[in-house]
């Protein structure tokens, strides 16, 4: 067996997709033990919760890959029934406009503001039991964008989705940084790594180097 194979037989991926946005919330567990962590919390916030409590699951750490409304959504209920701590790159921080996203008629119960209990940085590796997950910081979509790297699993928010790559007409927003982001970051990342996007089905970063119309390896 591999070290991914024997990584991967030591992690289950549950993906709960929105209705509104089909936003990608990543319930990673331990088949070993009953720890957790969850990956960009939205407005499905209660199927996951739902199915921490269905199988006694203990939530180690809330991740965001960044501060979008879609992706954060389900955060502070999620922290409020679990206790758990919140783990986002800072430079996002900037974009969380609460009273914008208070005023939204699709928020979760109990939404409020939140702060960070983990700030991110790239290189960062946070643990999970005697597993280690790597931070990318992989700015363009927004500055604080960050992927988090399993072995040959990455969980890349909205940087780079199959055949496509998140929007930068937003708020912190940049073509140039997430171009870089993607050929100088995730594009040097072994080929055979399989990418969990914020949305949409999964590729690998061999596929999308091959066939990704917005940037092609070069």
């Amino acid at each position: 067996m591999t070290p991914t194979e024997a990584l991967r037989e030591k992690l289950d991926v549950s993906i709960f997709a929105d209705e509104l946005f089909g936003e990608n919330c990543f319930l990673i567990r331990r088949r070993d033990t009953t720890a957790a962590l969850v990956v960009d919390p939205g407005l499905q916030v209660d199927r996951v919760e739902r199915q921490l409590r269905q199988e006694g699951l203990s939530l180690e750490r809330i991740m965001v890959t960044h501060g979008h409304i879609d992706h954060v959504a389900g955060v502070p209920a999620l922290h409020e029934e679990t206790g758990a701590p919140i783990a986002m790159h800072a430079e996002d921080l900037a974009i969380l406009d609460w009273d914008q996203f208070a005023g939204l008629p699709f928020v979760p119960r109990g939404f409020a503001p939140f702060s960070i209990d983990l700030a991110l940085g790239h290189g960062m590796d946070i643990s999970f039991q005697d597993l280690r997950v790597r931070v990318l910081h992989t700015p363009g979509h927004t500055e604080g964008s960050v992927c988090f790297l399993f072995g040959l699993d990455c969980f890349a928010g909205d940087t780079l989705f199959q055949r496509g790559i998140g929007r930068t007409d937003l708020p912190g927003g940049d073509m140039s940084k997430i171009v870089f982001s993607i050929r100088h970051v995730l594009y040097t990342l072994p080929p055979k790594t399989v990418v969990f996007p914020g949305h949409g089905p999964r590729t690998t970063i061999e596929e999308e180097m091959l066939l990704n119309p917005f940037v092609p390896a070069g």
